[in-house]
């Protein structure tokens, strides 16, 4: 599914990132700090979380030739009022790095967070589903907020519209034939990208078991409906594709969905709807 790869290198989106907030220099820090100035900081946590973004950050710290000297990797939990990084640097490129930093972390943290929060609900109720995050993501962000995804445990899905072929309802009412044109791609595709349909109901959903496809996404079917089909299917001697529940899944609801038992939980509110995770830079 996704492929990318976050380069150590500033990349052209942070690059981006810094220039809306400090393009126009820091007139606070350019009138009151002298330039000379050497400091020490450290980020602290605010509240317990999962890391993510560590090598983004850096980033930053390199580009301002700040020394950072970090005490967590990606991944690893953190409780409240944990030092996170310690930092050296001129004053002034310290306080420039700051809010990009914190935003990023934050961000990046809190989406790690909220998945491995669902991944643990969801393997305690169903070990073998996984919970996937969706394209619901904020323009500009997506290779940031997906691999936080894979840090807090999930998967990333695919990455954009050709990583792999997903029909969903839209396109199934341009397609004349559902099954015919789905053998003659399959036919010439092959193996090499996966096929999904989306189906809504329970009579979609036991038709498309038929279908030379790899995947069901059970699109905002409610989970006793969900249970149903899989109880169905079970009795059946066929190879079946992986099944996938999406849409309107959330923390609140999401032990019903795991419940079903269902291959894969795939969930927007990962990425639309996590809680950034408050950090706080502070000159030592």
């Amino acid at each position: 599914m996704c492929t990318f790869v976050i380069e150590d290198t500033l990349d052209s989106e942070i690059e981006r990132f810094l220039n809306e907030d400090i393009s126009n220099g820091d007139i606070t820090s350019d009138l009151f700090i002298d330039a000379t100035s050497i400091s020490n900081a450290e980020i602290l946590s605010r509240e317990p979380g999962i890391l993510s973004g560590r090598s983004e950050i850096t980033q930053i710290f390199n580009h301002f030739n700040i020394e950072s000297n970090w005490l967590f990797q990606d991944g690893n939990s953190f409780s409240d009022n944990s030092q996170i990084v310690k930092l050296n640097g001129l004053s002034k490129s310290i306080l420039l790095s700051e809010r990009v930093s914190l935003n990023l972390l934050g961000h990046m943290s809190g989406i790690a967070t909220s998945t491995n929060n669902a991944v643990k609900i969801t393997k305690q109720i169903s070990p073998h589903t996984n919970i996937s995050a969706t394209r619901k993501t904020l323009p500009g962000l997506r290779k940031y907020e997906k691999y936080s995804v894979i840090v807090g445990g999930g998967l990333p899905h695919r990455y954009d519209l050709n990583e792999m072929i997903l029909i969903k309802d839209n396109h199934s009412k341009l397609i004349n034939n559902l099954q015919k044109s789905i053998s003659s791609v399959r036919n010439q595709i092959g193996s090499s990208k996966k096929i999904e349909l989306e189906v809504d109901s329970l009579e979609s959903a036991m038709k498309a078991i038929n279908l030379d496809i790899d995947i069901i996404l059970l699109d905002n079917m409610q989970p006793e409906d969900i249970l149903k089909f899989m109880n169905k299917i079970k009795s059946i001697s066929q190879k079946i594709p992986l099944t996938e529940a999406s849409g309107g899944i959330t923390m609140s609801n999401l032990q019903n969905y795991a419940s079903t038992g269902v291959d894969i939980i795939s969930m927007g509110a990962l990425t639309h709807s996590s809680k950034s995770i408050n950090f706080s830079l502070q000159i030592i």
